[in-house]
């Protein structure tokens, strides 16, 4: 899949205005018009050079995760901007500066644009086809199925989120602990107005009533799926989360045909994610490969599902 560059997103730039040490910025689709806001922290220090630093291979396990917390920030409202005031053309860059506020470069205003982009990213698909960025809807076809059920059926309204937090603390630590790695991984995604993972985690096992009360029409189908795509994150499935995972479904009256085909869109999506290991520069990575289909066996999708997701994965990007 192509890495987000400031070369690959310039075109999607409908504005950009920088308000202090903020970059807000507006992103448009070019094939539905789509408008996306999303902002970013100005870093000094930290430019373009920095970014592309962070984009080289990582590990299997690091693609997995990124790929699945990327998601839920974006579920958990993470990545939401203000509308923005005025509006500027291409790539370049306007704001206003106040007395005494930081000077910062063109580089590292560039670099913030390019974060913001990255915050809300999962609104957006790499069509192979045009050798750009397209909004969801407007690739719908090539979406997974987990996204595509997270774009119908979004987990918008605060107590839905609420609950849905303390889902994904519910099922980490549901063999009796939570290790300081996955603590700081909850919090990479749990917004600090949901809760603190300590607080989260202290609080008791969602009732039934809980769970009834959270929105219906398909949302609790995205909140399953969600935590079970948190669940395949690991190389291997535990039992006590598959048991936990388990309570919640009957919690929210999911059936178990349907409870199924919502940890299969799971496990789709986190060997999709993977992929990017095993195609890092859109060349096949044998080794890597193999690594990935030994995950996707770990967490109990099979061989030929599996390439399958593989053959989709290279329709979407380009790939021969």
């Amino acid at each position: 899949m192509a890495e987000v560059t400031h070369e690959n997103i310039k075109a999607l730039i409908e504005s950009a205005k920088q308000e202090g040490s903020l970059m807000r910025c507006t992103f448009k689709c070019p094939v539905s018009g789509t408008l996306v806001e999303a902002q970013a922290g100005i870093q000094k220090g930290r430019g373009l050079g920095d970014i592309a630093k962070r984009s080289v291979k990582r590990s299997l396990s690091w693609r997995i995760r990124y790929g699945i917390s990327r998601l839920v920030r974006s579920a958990l409202g993470h990545g939401i901007a203000g509308r923005i005031a005025g509006d500027v053309a291409g790539s370049a860059v306007s704001g206003t500066m106040s007395k005494g506020d930081q000077v910062y470069s063109e580089d590292e205003k560039q670099a913030a644009v390019v974060q913001a982009f990255l915050n809300v990213s999962t609104q957006f698909v790499w069509d192979g086809s045009r050798s750009t960025w397209v909004s969801s809807q407007a690739a719908a076809a090539v979406l997974t199925d987990f996204a595509k059920l997270l774009n119908d059926r979004p987990v918008d309204q605060t107590y839905d989120r609420g609950v849905l937090a303390r889902m994904l603390v519910e099922v980490a630590r549901a063999d009796g602990n939570l290790a300081d790695e996955e603590k700081e991984f909850l919090a990479g995604f749990i917004s600090s107005d949901l809760g603190s993972i300590d607080e989260l985690a202290k609080k008791p096992l969602l009732s039934p009533a809980e769970l009834a009360e959270t929105t219906g029409g398909g949302v609790r189908d995205t909140m399953l799926m969600i935590a079970w795509g948190l669940a395949c994150t690991d190389k291997n499935l535990a039992g006590a989360e598959t048991r936990r995972l388990a309570e919640l479904a009957k919690g929210f009256q999911i059936g178990e045909a349907r409870t199924a085909e919502l940890k299969r869109f799971a496990q789709q999506f986190v060997i999709d994610q993977a992929l990017d290991h095993v195609y890092p520069d859109g060349k096949l990575d044998s080794a890597a490969q193999s690594e990935v289909f030994q995950f996707a066996q770990g967490i109990g999708l099979e061989r030929s599902e599996a390439e399958r997701v593989e053959i989709r994965y290279r329709k979407r990007n380009g790939l021969v």
